[in-house]
């Protein structure tokens, strides 16, 4: 074969492959606000939070010590549910979570797991009563 038509062979091989990886890697990960307040303090760390949802809920807040830390993006449509968020470095740690599902959903659940750096992951679950439309509950995280 000619040099030309092998060339020619590989660059459009080179674009079939591209242009799907670019648009699958284009999409920059969403990233929940965070309280100013948290980010420098002393004594503080970076969790890696995963929350997983039964059905697609309505809204998501995340509270600490009754401050708001997080809330679900309304276009967030897939679970889970992944952010990093400044916490305090303590043997316990109790995070609120307020979730709303559409009126009328059947039980649903709600999974957190916290990932600190250099120690094991924490998952605690929650389910809500017959009306799954909402709920407002404590996690506990121990390490």
């Amino acid at each position: 074969m000619r040099p030309a038509y092998t060339f020619g062979l590989t660059l459009v091989g080179i674009l079939l492959a591209g242009i799907p990886l670019l648009q699958l890697t284009a999409k920059a990960p969403q990233r929940a606000p965070i309280r100013a307040d948290m980010q420098e303090a002393p004594g503080t760390q970076q969790l890696f939070v995963r929350v997983q949802f039964t059905g697609k809920p309505t809204s998501c807040i995340l509270r600490y010590e009754g401050q708001d830390l997080a809330t679900l993006p309304a276009d967030t449509t897939a679970s889970p549910w992944e952010l990093e968020l400044p916490l305090p470095q303590l043997a316990q740690l109790e995070l609120e979570a307020e979730i709303h599902w559409a009126e009328g959903s059947p039980e649903n659940a709600v999974s957190i797991t916290l990932e600190p750096a250099q120690k094991e992951p924490r998952t605690d679950t929650r389910w809500t009563g017959e009306d799954g439309a909402l709920l407002h509950d404590l996690f506990l995280f121990s390490w």
